[in-house]
């Protein structure tokens, strides 16, 4: 059964590998399976960093060995292989506390930290941010989304974890609004109505 298994994921590897080039870089779509285990190197983390222009083309990307573990500054706040980045359009923290874990009441800030912090530094073979920025403005983060690549090992499937859905769903953090009252992320409004403070590590 356990080879059945190995042999399952070996061919979906393959299969993914086989039609990423099909997919375009896209500023705003969730990245499949597949374009992001591309850059996925034999045993370090791999971080990429790729900036879009106003049409949505790609024209810059940075990829490089992740060395240091990711730095959870906020619920929406990032630092990542030097890059300050923010998650674009949230609002960190609506409420001070959540219930994590089921039963226990953590402060908001300290239950990202922890959620994220395993997926990006335990769990993370490939870590994608996308930003709309084509120049980093200094000491100001980078508006970007952020993606995962988790699994793979020991038979477990691969999937993409979406950081800004995440911090969403989680009730970490909430869409914040133009000033015409316009959502910034009309694309987690879904999230946002099923979200819930039961956070679980």
């Amino acid at each position: 059964m356990e080879k059945f298994k190995l042999v399952l994921v070996l061919l979906s590897t393959a299969f993914w590998c086989e039609t990423r080039a099909q997919e375009a870089p896209s500023p705003f779509s969730e990245p499949s399976i597949g374009y992001l285990h591309q850059f996925a190197g034999a045993s370090e983390r791999v971080f990429i960093f790729e900036r879009y222009d106003a049409e949505g083309k790609l024209v810059a990307r940075d990829v490089k060995a992740l060395t240091e573990p990711v730095v959870i500054d906020g619920a929406s706040r990032r630092t990542i292989g030097g890059y300050a980045i923010s998650l674009r359009g949230l609002v960190e923290c609506p409420q001070k506390e959540v219930t994590y874990n089921r039963k226990q009441r953590w402060a908001c800030e300290k239950a990202a930290a922890d959620y994220m912090g395993a997926i990006y530094n335990r769990r993370a073979s490939v870590i994608l941010c996308k930003t709309l920025v084509l120049r980093s403005l200094r000491k100001e983060p980078d508006p970007s989304s952020c993606f995962a690549l988790v699994g793979g090992k020991n038979s477990d499937p691969l999937m993409v974890v979406n950081d800004d859905d995440a911090m969403v769903f989680l009730g970490l953090a909430s869409i914040g609004k133009t000033d015409g009252g316009a959502s910034r992320r009309p694309d987690l409004l879904h999230s946002q109505n099923l979200s819930g403070s039961d956070v679980q590590p």
